[in-house]
């Protein structure tokens, strides 16, 4: 089978390479490509996805949702795995997701838990802990909370429900497993993990990291809308 990584990028020379590696490194029985969904960064991004022999295309208006959606649109895998620039994916994770589709013919959408790759042990540790309790906890009641650096789906489902709602500045995942959960089943999935840079908990300090994403995850979820800024953090 074949599997599409798709990564959203802007401006992300300082952490792209170590994230194109990983993908690279993907130690699987099934064949991929990797695609970055590139917002005309104005670094060397696209110089260093090329040379590591990333297909890179693009996309004017910035956003996750954009750049993500960008990617995707060029995928011709049947699988589609969503990650981001500052990602750091381990070996047997392509291999892990697959498994869970070829296992359920239902399942249209996958995420697993996102954890901290550069800081102390003890932070890793804690968001870890968090993590593996926080989104198992809110899956079981059915209130799915992807982290979009982390998601894999069935292209044909993605693309039944138009991908992504780039008209989303903030909480684009939260939406995507919204809808996707009306055409298949959704499901969380403890051992398919990714680590990602912890720059964002750096800049704004856990607190308001914590209190905003619970808070525009809450609004989402009862309004339909969204916080419609998110500052760039490189």
């Amino acid at each position: 089978m074949l599997v599409s990584i798709a990564i959203g990028a802007l401006n992300e020379e300082n952490y792209i390479g170590t994230t194109l590696a990983s993908a690279f490194a993907q130690k699987t029985r099934h064949s991929f490509e990797v695609i970055v969904g590139d917002g005309y960064s104005e670094d060397a991004t696209e110089k260093i996805a090329k040379k590591a022999g990333a297909r890179v295309v693009f996309e004017k208006r910035r956003s996750a949702a954009f750049q993500r959606q960008a990617a995707a649109n060029s995928a011709k895998g049947k699988i589609i795995a969503f990650t981001d620039a500052d990602a750091q994916l381990p070996s047997y994770w392509i291999e892990r997701a697959v498994a869970q589709f070829e296992a359920d013919s239902k399942l249209v959408m996958l995420y697993g838990p996102v954890y901290f790759s550069d800081t102390p042990s003890w932070e890793r540790s804690a968001s870890k802990l968090v993590m593996d309790l926080y989104l198992p906890f809110l899956a079981f009641f059915g209130f799915h909370n992807p982290v979009g650096s982390n998601i894999v789906v069935r292209r044909s489902a993605f693309e039944k429900i138009r991908g992504f709602d780039t008209s989303l500045v903030t909480a684009e995942d939260l939406d995507l497993a919204k809808r996707m959960k009306k055409i298949g089943r959704v499901k969380f999935c403890l051992g398919v993990d990714v680590s990602v840079s912890a720059r964002r908990v750096k800049k704004w300090g856990y607190l308001k990291f914590t209190f905003f994403h619970i808070i525009n995850g809450i609004k989402y979820q009862l309004t339909g809308n969204a916080a419609k800024n998110y500052e760039p953090v490189r």
